[in-house]
């Protein structure tokens, strides 16, 4: 899971995502939505990383300047388009290239750090196929944050009850909690953003089981377990 940090430069607040990696250097990204990354070996030290973005900061304000606009949300797979390669699809945060093979073997979709490959009886199959992916990473990824999140709460000392998940595309909110029934209804375009931002909506929405409401002691609940849970907010505008 990538990590969000936050580091001050002369004054000014940077936020980055920290994602670390089998990579020999330290390495900056600063996407046009606003967000910079920082990809590190596990053997560099944070102080080491954010003296690195401190040197780098001038690029960083400017670059982010530029970038104040921010541009049209990502979108879903859709089933019924084609895909081909070259086309570039939001996955977990990261813009994939699509590598797309027509072939008569058995259907698959395969993802790595860059690239999403597509093995597909016909062109006019693609766009089921990644739907499908996204919808089965979806799944597999927010069965382990649940698991996460309500050991989280429980080491805390908040008694919450393991929720039940439910995946859906939604267009008016990122999660909602149903906690009469124990259930969490997770939005399944949190695929198309960092996991850390995935992770957040879990912590958001399990702290209604404690505090229903938006009120203060309700964020009281969502900062105790996630300190830096206003970052995830403003990526997403929640």
């Amino acid at each position: 899971m990538n990590d969000i940090r936050t580091v001050n430069c002369g004054g000014r607040t940077i936020s980055y995502i920290l994602t670390r990696k089998k990579v020999k250097n330290v390495n900056l990204r600063i996407k046009p939505d606003g967000l910079v990354y920082i990809s590190a070996p596990n053997r560099v030290t944070i102080k080491f990383i954010e003296d690195f973005i401190r040197e780098k900061s001038g690029f960083i304000y400017d670059s982010l300047d530029r970038f104040s606009s921010r541009p049209p949300a990502p979108e879903l797979p859709e089933a019924g388009k084609i895909y081909r390669s070259g086309d570039v699809l939001r996955f977990w945060g990261t813009d994939m290239i699509l590598e797309v093979i027509v072939t008569s073997e058995k259907e698959s979709v395969s993802a790595d750090e860059k690239n999403i490959t597509v093995l597909a009886s016909s062109e006019e199959r693609t766009g089921i196929l990644l739907q499908k992916f996204f919808a089965q990473q979806a799944e597999k990824v927010f069965a382990e944050m649940n698991r996460k999140t309500h050991l989280m709460f429980r080491a805390k000392g908040y008694g919450v009850p393991l929720a039940e998940i439910k995946i859906r595309k939604m267009t008016s909110r990122w999660g909602s909690c149903h906690y009469t029934k124990g259930r969490i209804v997770m939005n399944s375009r949190l695929t198309l953003y960092p996991d850390i931002c995935a992770a957040y909506v879990f912590v958001h929405e399990y702290a209604h089981f404690i505090v229903p409401d938006h009120s203060r002691d309700f964020y009281s609940v969502v900062e105790d377990i996630m300190p830096d849970y206003k970052i995830c907010r403003r990526i997403l505008k929640y």
